[in-house]
């Protein structure tokens, strides 16, 4: 199952149908919806980030039951070494020198044990191994960038972490503030 956007929104199935009516209506079909839950739908499109920029500019100032448009950049296992590698080389790639950064973390990220384990981490413990190797500046109120890692259950016992490095902008609220290019 391939997806690169997380749309988040108002739970229950007619909340669901507008939405998809909303997106048809501001980009049409040219998608491939991977996962429908109730307050989550993951698709696959060409383009991600221009998906996030078309449909926020097209929902701006409208009643919408979406919260969030969230380009996907990498999907991984939630294991602490795959997301610390690929959410690096994002974050280094995208970021510039002289920007700010955060990273948000939704869901559990895991480590393996000495035994071969695996162990849930602490969230504060997964930020602060992620963001080592990270030389940006840290800006937790007001970052230019956010290091967005999100897991995300696929089937009862299948969860994949999320990566996505991009403007602060493009992680808030999809009714708040004017839409930008979000590299």
């Amino acid at each position: 199952m391939s997806f690169n956007v997380i749309i988040t929104l108002d739970p229950n199935r007619e909340n669901i149908n507008w939405a998809f009516s909303q997106i048809n209506s501001c980009i049409g079909t040219s998608y491939i919806i991977a996962k429908v839950r109730s307050s989550l739908i993951l698709l696959s499109v060409s383009e991600p980030y221009r998906f996030w920029f078309e449909v926020k500019k097209c929902l701006q100032g409208k009643d919408t039951p979406i919260h969030r448009v969230i380009p996907v950049d990498e999907v991984v296992d939630p294991i602490i070494t795959k997301v610390i590698e690929k959410a690096r080389n994002y974050a280094l790639a995208r970021i510039p020198v002289n920007a700010s950064y955060r990273i948000t973390l939704h869901g559990k990220i895991y480590a393996i044990d000495e035994r071969g384990k695996l162990v849930k981490m602490h969230t504060i413990d997964a930020v602060k191994a992620i963001a080592e190797g990270i030389d940006r500046k840290v800006d937790l109120e007001n970052p230019e960038w956010v290091v967005y890692i999100r897991t995300v259950p696929l089937k009862r016992w299948h969860i994949v972490a999320t990566i996505s490095v991009a403007k602060a902008i493009v992680f808030k609220n999809i009714r708040i503030g004017e839409p930008i290019d979000p590299l």
